[in-house]
């Protein structure tokens, strides 16, 4: 005997929606190679009209991830980046600094919780594409409003590695891209290559703290945006002083997943050079305004419209003043 109809709607009806969506298991593959994989490779970094080439080594073993970042073309630089510092080693001006650890890049880095950012972007699998020699599954991330950018990804189809990926703007059309032309995966992967290539302990040159005197301030931060694009939300705050007693720079970060943008508030001076409205490189986009005889400074990789947005609606009161 046949179920019912109306059985046989209700029962698809309870089906996830993300359970028919392949575009989210090729995401969820691509974050685990990328964290995951042992792997070498060189490749190509288009970014505001400039052509950049790179090494990158990453290994993952017990101890955790460990990557090297080396360039091949401009300036001599090299970053070496595990699960608690970022080294930047920069030989032309014989100089090291350290900071705490940070997300890779150039590479997206995408959320295990795809539930919260499609909301506010549609993830679509376009088919197939052939890249570095390799077929791929192309996957799209695009934005339902014009608040920030999309991504568009060319995965392996064997290794699930991330073989190409296109910041997109309006329409989808590229803002920046990152293209692997050669790539090992796998045991091919030394652990030799791992060491920096630079003499960091050579005794002319000096190192230097990146991550500044950084504390977070109790409670809720003064300062305030009023006008967020929808999915956006404070998730990190900190007060970085040069020396005790000083006011120092506040510095707020906003994301919605996927999307990050901050904002770093301190006291304007009169004997330094304010920086107001909008200025942009590639697709990094920033609007400074002055605010309470603050210099606020609203900087992230995001329309122009979004910085813009939350410049012109902080405040120091909370009160909504602006709206």
């Amino acid at each position: 005997m046949k179920p019912p109809l109306l059985l046989l709607l209700l029962a698809a009806a309870v089906v996830p929606a993300h359970a028919e969506n392949p575009a989210r298991q090729w995401l969820d593959a691509m974050s685990e190679a990328l964290q995951n994989l042992n792997y070498d490779g060189t490749f190509v970094y288009l970014h505001d009209g400039k052509l950049e080439a790179m090494r990158i080594i990453h290994r993952r073993d017990g101890e955790g991830e460990k990557e090297r970042l080396v360039s091949l073309t401009g300036s001599a630089r090299e970053v070496i980046r595990d699960n608690q510092s970022v080294t930047c080693i920069m030989p032309d001006s014989k100089s090291v600094m350290v900071g705490r650890s940070g997300p890779r890049q150039p590479f997206p880095v995408v959320p295990r919780d795809l539930d919260s950012i499609e909301k506010y972007y549609r993830l679509e699998s376009v088919g197939d594409d052939r890249m570095a020699g390799v077929m791929t599954q192309v996957v799209t991330i695009t934005p339902r409003d014009a608040y920030r950018y999309g991504y568009r990804f060319w995965i392996a189809k064997d290794s699930k590695m991330l073989l190409k990926s296109d910041l997109t703007g309006e329409q989808g059309a590229p803002i920046e891209q990152v293209m692997f032309t050669h790539l090992g995966v796998g045991n091919e992967v030394s652990a030799a290559g791992m060491p920096a290539s630079a003499g960091e302990d050579a005794p002319a040159w000096h190192h230097q703290d990146i991550g500044g005197r950084a504390t977070a301030d109790p409670g809720e931060p003064h300062w305030v945006v009023h006008r967020l694009p929808d999915g956006f939300i404070l998730t990190h705050y900190q007060r970085k002083r040069m020396q005790p007693g000083d006011e120092g720079t506040l510095h707020l970060v906003y994301s919605d997943g996927l999307a990050t943008v901050s904002v770093y508030v301190e006291m304007a001076s009169a004997d330094d050079d304010t920086l107001t409205g909008l200025s942009s490189m590639g697709a990094m986009n920033a609007y400074g305004a002055i605010v309470d005889g603050h210099q606020v400074l609203v900087v992230g990789e995001v329309p122009a419209v979004t910085v813009e947005m939350m410049a012109s609606s902080i405040d120091s009161r909370g009160d909504g003043t602006h709206d």
